[in-house]
């Protein structure tokens, strides 16, 4: 019930914040948009039909919204390096628990909004979208997304405490936002990219972020290959949450404010 509480507190606290979640949606739905115009000019794509390709960067809209959090420089800049984590400190709730109701309340709006506008172009364009059609393969991909978001969320935890030794960490974020455009499959399906960094982009953690749930929701991917799938992130979870665990203890013993 505490828990509860906190998540209302906080999902009032985005809402008073809603028209720049609207402008940041809007901003990220621009380029899968251009990137449909764009394959539907190809003549071939290996692999994909115009219909499968459409339907893999509308559904982006709506898997981008839901995961990838945002909260590594508001914990970089406001809490560590301008004194802000104190007051959370002192209260009697986890830091990382507060951060993570307050993320979860902006994925919960802008997946909504992903939501509308995937369903306006779903009426609009009933031919170029395709779905999984299986009751069990939707239930494991929404599995794979409530995965995706968490280890999204941890990983971008990580990426803020690296304030406590860093002056100015904005250049890993974009380091690790590229990483996530190119090996996430946000630019382009990771099966569409050179086979050696096809097979490289499935060992790191960026395509079980946005990639396989975007494949899964699609019904590309089999139940024996979600299952796997799962357990990858499940496995990058918790090398995420280790880590983070380390960071954590770690920073709080260089953290100091003064006139605090």
């Amino acid at each position: 019930m505490r828990y509860f509480r906190i998540f209302l507190l906080q999902l009032q606290e985005v809402i008073e914040d809603r028209s720049r979640i609207v402008v940041f949606f809007l901003l990220a739905a621009v380029a899968p948009l251009i990137l449909i115009l764009f394959w539907r000019g190809a003549s071939h794509i290996p692999g994909w039909t115009t219909t499968e390709i459409t339907s893999y960067y509308l559904l982006s809209i709506v898997i981008y919204a839901s995961v990838l959090c945002h909260q590594e420089d508001h914990v970089a800049t406001v809490d560590i390096q301008e004194g802000g984590l104190t007051a959370y400190l002192l209260k009697p709730f986890s830091y990382f628990k507060l951060i993570f109701f307050n993320e979860v309340c902006y994925r919960v709006l802008q997946g909504f909004m992903g939501i509308i506008l995937l369903g306006v172009f779903v009426l609009v364009f009933p031919s170029m979208f395709t779905f999984a059609d299986s009751l069990t393969v939707l239930l494991l991909s929404c599995l794979l997304l409530v995965g995706a978001f968490a280890l999204t969320f941890v990983a971008k935890m990580c990426m803020g405490l690296l304030a406590f030794w860093m002056t100015e960490a904005r250049g890993a974020f974009e380091a690790m936002n590229v990483l996530t455009v190119i090996f996430g499959g946000v630019l382009l399906p990771l099966s569409l990219l050179p086979d050696w960094l096809e097979k490289l982009s499935y060992v790191l953690p960026f395509a079980y972020m946005l990639y396989f749930p975007i494949v899964a929701f699609e019904g590309r991917l089999t139940v024996s290959q979600l299952l796997l799938v799962f357990c990858g992130q499940m496995f990058w979870l918790g090398v995420a949450y280790l880590i983070y665990r380390h960071m954590w203890k770690a920073g709080l013993k260089k953290y100091t404010v003064v006139g605090q």
